[in-house]
């Protein structure tokens, strides 16, 4: 095992006394005393290696780096801020207001919806007059329905497209264009264009669930540890909330403060929404997110069309024969609505605009109450996690998303009641927080490593081909004249059936046992990839194979290594001899067994 030097785990700068403010002195005596820690004798991670790789062909300018800083997150073990953490929290960030503005123009589409039901003369109620063939206050569940149903079909396929191709950061920059597109033309709604708005709510949809596949996918590399990979989500969603709860806090005070309609609401909304994933998506998948190789080639007279098609049924089938834990928990999620929130939002709007009679404020109150509480839940997430395990936190979860639901349908009868929303928004905020984290850490933890965008494709279409079924019941209920509180609480029904499930699982240490040797096995067949991300590997081994003979004539020929820091910023001239001289001395611990690495590496590719 090689001993990573601070300089290749770095993000794009390291942690320095100039960064933190804190005492240059006590930094450089905790340093010593850190390089001789257990933790850094580790394998680096896919994210790692792949950073450390980069040529850095299309770095930011130093001014515009500064965009970073709020969304970095360290490393727990080394202490260190990692490029592709900090895109995977930026792009969280940018995905919470895209998928929070289906609060504000779902809300006005339902109303415009009503609105256009009004013209037809024949109809004498326009809550029950279809509009397209479907009652107004059904549009919403209708769209999701149609989302989940093609996501669920396609997902699968796309994961296995990624894992024969190179393109992986492609779909992910490609998705983030769309769907943020997407949410940017919406800002012509009105009631002539409702019903194109409308289509383009559903095509945003799609794509935000496939930009999660392929975002999902980077996520099992950036640590091969599960305490560092709690930590990396739980901050991940806390950083998704704050900036989603801010972009909420602003489109509520304008909305009142310019005593706005609600039409004028939602294209605040839109607006605001689309300049924020311009920013944080296109800096992060320019910048940050590195490449990666193909994980298998197509096999002869095959085409990647029926390769994935065949890869699919194969994967299926040894998820279902080898890896419990990970067949009850696809089986579960077949009954949870996590096809992201948008099953509950789709819900939680049309019941609150047509039932509760709450205006676009009063619902984006509730969102925000909702969202500022995702944080304790995000942190509660973090904590159990790491004491009772993610299979039990995930659990937990569910149950109490589930109870408290049950309760809202049970005690919120009518308009008059609305200020209990406010109350159970906040602890659905904390279920929300508490429930998603877990279960991206649990899936993280049981997948064979190796084939992440394929599995976690699969892991979209258990969790999407009946996502929609909630809001399936909740649309035919409504159109059947049922009572909507009878509809919202087929949610709590789901949510008892997919924790239930969970149960079969087996023992969740048992089930990281079983996918741990793919771990090793995927880091050491990565770590040998021809990659042109940062030069061939053979130059990596060429350079490698230098600095493995400057260790041996001593520390003399490690301050040229040193000198081939990467350039940095002319007004961080004290950070530059910080960072030269911590990897003078952490080059010094690299023992001859990188010798040993080298001649074995080029053995492999030979």
């Amino acid at each position: 095992h090689i001993e990573l030097a601070p300089i290749i785990m770095s993000s794009s700068q390291p942690e320095t006394a100039h960064e933190t403010g804190s005492d240059p002195t006590v930094e450089e005596s905790t340093s010593a005393d850190d390089r001789d820690k257990p933790a850094l004798q580790r394998k680096p991670s896919i994210s790692e290696q792949a950073s450390a790789r980069s040529t850095r062909r299309l770095a930011p300018p130093s001014f515009l780096r500064r965009i970073e800083f709020p969304f970095r997150t360290k490393n727990i073990q080394t202490n260190q801020y990692l490029e592709e953490a900090t895109g995977h929290a930026m792009d969280v960030a940018a995905r919470g207001p895209i998928n929070q503005t289906g609060t504000f123009v779902g809300s006005a589409l339902i109303r415009l919806a009503i609105a256009d039901a009004k013209t037809n003369p024949n109809c004498a109620n326009p809550l029950t007059c279809p509009v397209y063939g479907i009652r107004p206050t059904s549009i919403l569940t209708v769209g999701n329905i149609i989302t989940g149903v093609i996501a669920g079909v396609t997902m699968p396929i796309m994961g296995a497209l990624v894992d024969h191709t190179d393109h992986r950061k492609i779909i992910g920059a490609a998705s983030a264009f769309i769907m943020t597109l997407s949410v940017g033309l919406q800002i012509m709604i009105s009631l002539d264009t409702w019903f194109t708005v409308y289509v383009l709510e559903i095509i945003g949809g799609y794509f935000l669930i496939m930009h999660q596949v392929t975002t999902m996918a980077y996520l099992p590399d950036l640590t091969h540890d599960l305490t560092e990979m709690g930590h990396y989500t739980s901050m991940f969603m806390i950083r998704q909330y704050f900036v989603q709860g801010i972009y909420t806090s602003v489109v509520v005070a304008f909305s009142q403060g310019l005593e706005m309609k609600n039409l004028d609401t939602a294209k605040l909304a839109a607006s605001l929404a689309f300049a924020i994933g311009v920013v944080l998506l296109g800096y992060s998948w320019t910048f940050l997110f590195r490449k990666r190789p193909k994980l298998r080639q197509v096999p002869p007279n095959s085409n990647i069309f029926t390769t994935g098609f065949k890869q699919i049924y194969v994967t299926t089938l040894t998820v279902f024969r080898q890896y419990k834990a990970l067949k009850w928990l696809m089986v579960a999620l077949l009954f949870s609505p996590e096809a992201g929130a948008g099953t509950v939002l789709a819900i939680a709007v049309t019941f609150l605009t047509s039932y509760v009679k709450m205006e676009v404020n009063e619902i984006a109150t509730v969102s925000l109450v909702m969202l500022f509480s995702n944080i304790p839940g995000a942190l509660i997430s973090k904590l159990m996690c790491r004491k009772v395990n993610p299979l039990n936190s995930f659990r937990m979860a569910e149950i109490l998303f589930a109870i408290t639901n049950a309760l809202i349908a049970a005690t919120v009868t009518g308009p008059e009641r609305k200020r209990l929303v406010y109350f159970y928004s906040a602890l659905v905020g904390v279920a929300f927080g508490w429930m998603f984290p877990s279960q991206r850490t649990l899936a993280v933890a049981i997948i064979p490593k190796g084939q992440e965008t394929e599995i976690m494709g699969l892991i979209s279409f258990f969790g999407q081909v009946l996502g929609w079924l909630p809001a399936m019941v909740f649309t035919a209920m409504n159109e059947a004249g049922v009572n909507m509180r009878w509809g919202l609480s087929s949610l709590s029904f789901f949510l008892i059936v997919s924790c239930l499930f969970t149960f079969l699982c087996g023992s969740f240490e048992d089930a990281v046992k079983m996918v741990e040797h793919t771990s090793d096995a995927y880091l050491e067949r990565f770590s040998i990839k021809d990659v042109e991300v940062g030069g061939s590997i053979l130059k990596e081994v060429a350079e490698e194979e230098e600095a493995a003979e400057a260790v041996e004539e001593g520390k003399g020929n490690n301050a040229n290594a040193v000198g081939q820091l990467p350039p940095q910023d002319s007004d961080n001239g004290d950070v530059v001899n910080q960072e030269k001289e911590v990897a003078l001395e952490s080059t010094t611990t690299v023992t001859g067994d990188i010798v040993s690495d080298v001649r074995e590496k080029e053995r492999n590719l030979q």
